[in-house]
């Protein structure tokens, strides 16, 4: 059986000694093992899946397990760390996303494979970038793979969230940053530690998951809001709130929101494109870099336009994953 590489409720790469999954959505493969590249739940399905042998890091262990879900079968693959699968190696590397996330590289006799998960390629404010690596065929994400993604300086994005926080509070209220619980709420905190003394409060979701930040050696300074030592502060309005952006804050005439987010380039509202992830350049020079023979988009809107893009700008062979089963002959 030569290669293959396709989509089925999973990216699942298949040889003829090895078969297994990246970040499957359906419990269907319960006679593989399942790689799974960091905890947000759009990612992390695999956890559900209780026959099945799951795979991570440690910190994408704990963060799942933070969101309330028990875990069974499960190995710890560390950033670095291989595992041999029948004739094949799987080996982890740092993705740069969110606290433990990774990319997969697949070493098969027919060739190496690349699988990205969700990507940010530049150091953010908590964690280092995700680097290259060479091979013949890259699976990578394209959620920001449209040319009207391109990201501006994080340094300056912070400066201006601050500066609009000061404001805001001058004028009588909180500001409230809306963000993903886990990856740009550990940003803002940061952000604010780095360029303000504001005192930072969080939501209990974001104070759970900025725990286990500050356990894996980050130096995060927040409340979470819940304490009478937050309530204290908040009733002097010195400060700011951060917040999942999916809570409703109707109810709280006190707080400005805003969101946080690579989405704010579509919103005609207030919002700051702070992202943990990488933008359409970064895509970009990620594919460059890795020299593959073969490009196959996946995760996102933009899976097609990005492949268009890879083959018009790189001369790379490109298509969304899912497309058809992609078989590569020895």
């Amino acid at each position: 059986m030569p290669l293959t590489v396709g989509w089925n409720g999973g990216v699942l790469i298949e040889n003829e000694n090895a078969r297994v999954v990246f970040d499957p959505r359906r419990n269907n493969h319960l006679d593989c093992k399942c790689f799974i590249t960091h905890a947000h739940q759009d990612h992390s399905r695999g956890f559900r899946f209780g026959d099945a042998e799951k795979i991570s890091t440690r910190e994408t262990k704990e963060i799942v397990k933070a969101y309330g879900r028990k875990i069974y079968r499960w190995e710890p693959l560390s950033i670095g760390q291989k595992t041999e699968i029948s004739d094949i190696e799987v080996i982890s590397h740092n993705a740069g996303h969110v606290l433990g996330s990774t990319f997969y590289e697949v070493i098969t006799p027919d060739g190496n494979i690349i699988y990205t998960g969700d990507l940010q390629c530049k150091d953010s404010f908590t964690l280092k970038g995700a680097e290259p690596v060479p091979c013949d065929i890259l699976v990578i994400e394209s959620t920001f793979g449209s040319e009207s993604f391109r990201f501006p300086d994080r340094n300056t994005v912070a400066q201006e969230m601050v500066r609009w926080a000061l404001r805001t509070i001058k004028n009588g209220k909180i500001p409230a940053f809306k963000a993903d619980s886990l990856g740009n709420a550990q940003e803002v905190i940061k952000a604010f530690n780095l360029y303000s003394k504001l005192p930072v409060l969080v939501h209990w979701r974001i104070a759970q998951i900025s725990e286990i930040y500050r356990a894996e050696g980050q130096s995060l300074r927040f409340l979470d809001a819940r304490t009478d030592e937050a309530t204290e502060i908040a009733s002097s309005g010195e400060c700011i709130f951060t917040t999942p952006k999916n809570v409703n804050l109707m109810s709280n005439p006190e707080l400005e929101p805003t969101l946080v987010s690579g989405w704010a380039l579509w919103t005609k509202r207030k919002a700051f494109a702070l992202s943990d992830h990488a933008d359409f350049s970064q895509l970009m020079e990620f594919v460059d870099a890795c020299k593959p023979k073969t490009v196959l988009t996946c995760l996102g809107k933009f899976k097609e336009s990005f492949a268009n893009q890879v083959e018009k700008r790189l001369g790379i062979e490109a298509r969304p994953l899912d497309l058809i089963p992609t078989k590569f002959a020895q």
